[in-house]
């Protein structure tokens, strides 16, 4: 299972665009929060942390049109999120803080997923290589081009710490989750370990909990 997987992966140089998008824009919130000082409900620091990240990924996106990848603004209710599209690969991924080991279920995330499992048995992944809690709907296998891949990079707001996944269609657990921190030099937040086209690094598939101190957050609504 774990080598089907790894072929869904981002390229390395695809994450290193993400990632610089995701330390400028913490960066330039840290710098925008330290001139407008102390404010006593802070409930417009995470928004506009949130705000910028999403704006520095997708300049720096289109600002690199070799990796094949458009930036989609789509809504969950009446929150905007980004969505980037791998259109030579057909995979899609969002760009989210994680509070937690995962997400809430929600509808969103849940189409982000809907046939990462049909695209991976696709590949050669067979019934019995999934979990035994996972029931999975059968369907026709359609081709890459009609069954995408959802993909998630979550971010740490306080910390250098990003990880890339997928989650199963039920949404309750992942796929995969490889922590890509080692990608950014936290002594000068830049982006190392640049390969072309694909990276090799290791498969690592769990992560240890988070204990981030809780913020007010932009909840999309499901």
């Amino acid at each position: 299972m774990e080598q089907i997987v790894k072929g869904c992966y981002l390229t390395s140089e695809q994450r290193q665009v993400i990632l610089q998008g995701i330390m400028e824009g913490k960066a330039k919130f840290e710098d925008l929060k330290s001139q407008i000082g102390h404010t006593t409900t802070k409930t417009g620091g995470p928004r506009l942390r949130y705000d910028l990240i999403n704006t520095h990924v997708e300049e720096n996106i289109k600002s690199n049109p070799h990796l094949s990848m458009e930036v989609h603004v789509k809504r969950s209710g009446s929150y905007p999120y980004i969505v980037l599209h791998d259109f030579l690969r057909n995979k899609f991924v969002l760009v989210l803080r994680l509070q937690k080991e995962i997400f809430d279920p929600s509808r969103y995330r849940g189409e982000n997923a809907f046939s990462n499992v049909d695209r991976l048995m696709e590949m050669g992944l067979k019934l019995e290589d999934l979990p035994n809690d996972y029931n999975h709907q059968y369907s026709l296998f359609l081709g890459a081009e009609h069954q995408p891949f959802g993909i998630i990079v979550c971010y740490d707001a306080y910390k250098d710490i990003v990880y890339e996944g997928a989650l199963r269609p039920d949404q309750n657990d992942w796929l995969y989750k490889e922590n890509i921190t080692d990608y950014i030099d936290l002594k000068t937040n830049k982006v190392t370990h640049i390969k072309r086209p694909e990276h090799t690094d290791k498969i690592e598939l769990s992560l240890k909990k988070q204990s981030d101190e809780e913020e007010i957050t932009l909840k999309l609504k499901k």
